[in-house]
């Protein structure tokens, strides 16, 4: 085991003792205080009592630490409190981490016009903006109201997007209300060829004429994760909301977004359009010469869906079925052969649809095609039939069938598991806690899911489901529901992790950014897929007993298993120490 896998002081041990945060007195105004926290905390405006102030797993009164593998992206948080005359102008930066003892650097490098071109910008710096959630979700198939499983604070001027500090709104430098938090988020790629050990720089805050200044340690271990992710994100993008707001296609962009997350954004295809995307496959879009760096550079997306969210237009006759079932997996094995791709069926079907689908199935299946069948329900031996019509079951968390899923497994078949619900998985909502979308990613390693799906990324306009006199135009920056139907159940933030950065609909909320902004939810999936490789890689390493019973620690009652209350953590230090009890394990056998 080398030295740097056992710096544990360096980490964790540091923040457990005894620490006094870094507050300024009362003379020293406009800074109140300043201190971090990990990416899994969402901490509020006015929460001035936050228990992670004295210390937390980033946090030991006076140090901000993370720590990470190789080719992975690492996130932690400060929060700026503003004094009792407020903040006129604070910003941050952080300009460079040095190895200790070595020659390895971490550079900064300013944003661009577009956000997502990430060549050179190994640390980067966002402000985060704050939604006040006034009334909870009432969706009960994302959590239950009044129930042990809803989230513990769900109201309050909660943290939600990531705004790049360029913004014409919310970049820096930022005024600050007397007696408020304003929190900044930092990203940091730690490239391939980073040489393992402990690096050190500082941030710089200036609120108006005080400047601060706050160390930073990042302990990069000896191993570096892999490109290939260990799970498929499938998350549905729709282009069209893209150009409405934008007034232009920007699919290269929100698409190098999406790899920069680990995240998969997928649409129908067909011949045309998967040819015009072809670079987005082979991996050719995610290359330092069309401006992406980090990870999986170089590597194409692997779900590639040939409908989505219904069969139609080719597949919604059992005639069209057969007949283009075999000219679109022809194109595939010669053109881009490995991917994964389905036919949707009706979504959410019910029992009337089952005859139809079945039609539809069958007909592909006699056209010799090896084209998948896709269904979001539960397993239903009635919808399967005895010829088996449904290869993948996509299912909401609470309908999750373990038995089911060994069964269609053995057979060939698939399951996997779509959006959130609390207690059985994370709710993806604004008012859940930030943890709650990583918690998805080790319920689906736990269970052996290959693929997890989230319903929409960029729903900034409502769907047909609409309540009846509601903007269909969301203004997704001052409206926290995001959905809204027709029986009444609404949202906040459901189907929205990231925020339109130009805006032609609201002008007065363009911030003038030429691509998506990102959110602590997004950023927590990132997490949870990193976690995913983690467990992974130990697992691949012989660390079966570690990579089992770790599991178990965070989800012990995920899924069917759930019970009445939420089991995984709802803060993010047992995560982080599991994290680094892995990498430790990981760093020792590589």
């Amino acid at each position: 085991m080398t030295r740097l896998a056992l710096s544990r002081r360096s980490l964790f041990a540091a923040s457990l003792s005894a620490a006094v945060p870094l507050v300024v007195k009362p003379h020293a105004k406009p800074l109140a205080a300043l201190w971090a926290v990990s990416d899994g905390e969402k901490v509020e405006a006015d929460d001035l009592a936050n228990p992670h102030k004295r210390r937390n797993s980033a946090w030991d009164g006076h140090t901000a630490r993370t720590f990470g593998a190789r080719n992975e992206v690492v996130a932690f948080q400060l929060v700026a409190e503003a004094g009792a005359a407020g903040i006129g102008a604070l910003s941050v930066r952080l300009p460079i981490l040095r190895q200790v003892g070595g020659s390895g650097v971490i550079r900064y490098a300013p944003p661009v016009a577009d956000p997502t071109d990430t060549v050179g910008r190994q640390i980067q710096v966002f402000s985060e903006r704050y939604m006040t959630i006034a009334e909870r979700s009432n969706a009960d198939w994302i959590y239950l109201r009044d129930s042990p499983a809803e989230p513990p604070d769900p109201l309050g001027p909660k943290p939600v997007q990531l705004v790049p500090e360029n913004a014409a709104q919310g970049g820096f430098p930022l005024a600050v209300p007397a007696a408020r938090n304003q929190a900044f988020w930092f990203d940091i790629y730690i490239p391939r060829r980073a040489p393992a050990g402990v690096y050190r720089g500082r941030i710089e805050v200036r609120a108006d004429d005080q400047v601060r200044m706050v160390p930073v340690e990042l302990t990069v271990f000896p191993f570096t994760l892999p490109d290939e992710n260990s799970i498929d994100a499938m998350f549905y993008f729709e282009s069209s909301q893209v150009e409405l707001r934008y007034g232009r296609n920007l699919d290269p962009v929100f698409h190098r977004f999406a790899h920069r997350h680990r995240v998969e954004f997928v649409d129908a295809y067909d011949i045309a359009t998967a040819t015009a995307a072809r670079s987005r496959f082979t991996g050719t879009d995610f290359t330092k010469s069309n401006g992406y760096e980090g990870p999986g550079e170089g590597v194409g997306n692997t779900l590639i869906p040939h409908t989505f969210y219904g069969p139609e237009p080719d597949f919604d006759t059992p005639e069209k079925a057969k007949a283009n079932a075999p000219l679109w997996t022809d194109w595939l094995s010669k053109n881009l052969p490995g991917k994964k791709t389905f036919v949707y069926m009706p979504d959410e079907p019910s029992a009337e649809d089952y005859d139809y689908i079945r039609s539809l199935s069958s007909a592909v299946r006699a056209s010799g095609a090896p084209l998948p069948i896709f269904t979001t329900h539960a397993y239903d031996a009635a919808l399967d039939g005895p010829d088996k019509a449904i290869d993948i079951w996509a299912t909401v968390a609470d309908l999750y069938d373990s038995k089911a899923a060994a069964t269609l497994r053995k057979d060939g078949r698939d399951m996997w598991f779509y959006n959130g619900q609390r207690p059985n998985v994370g709710s993806v909502v604004i008012e859940s806690p930030a943890t709650d979308p990583r918690a998805n990613l080790w319920a689906a390693f736990k269970h052996n899911v290959s693929t997890y799906f989230y319903w929409h990324t960029n729903h900034w306009r409502h769907n047909r489901q609409v309540l009846p006199g509601r903007e269909r135009n969301q203004n997704v920056w001052l409206d926290p529901v995001t959905f809204y139907n027709k029986r009444g159940w609404w949202a906040n933030g459901d189907g929205v992790l990231m925020y339109p950065g130009e805006d032609l609909i609201y002008p007065d909320q363009d911030r003038g950014i030429a691509g998506p902004i990102s959110t602590i939810q997004l950023a927590n999936f990132r997490r949870g897929i990193q976690d995913h490789l983690y467990l992974t890689m130990a697992r691949n390493l012989g660390l079966h007993h570690l990579a089992d019973q770790t599991v178990d620690q965070i989800v012990p009652a995920v899924l069917d298993e759930a019970g009445p209350s939420v089991s995984y953590p709802q803060q993010a230090n047992p995560y982080e120490q599991a994290r680094l009890k892995l990498a430790q394990a990981i760093a020792a056998r590589s």
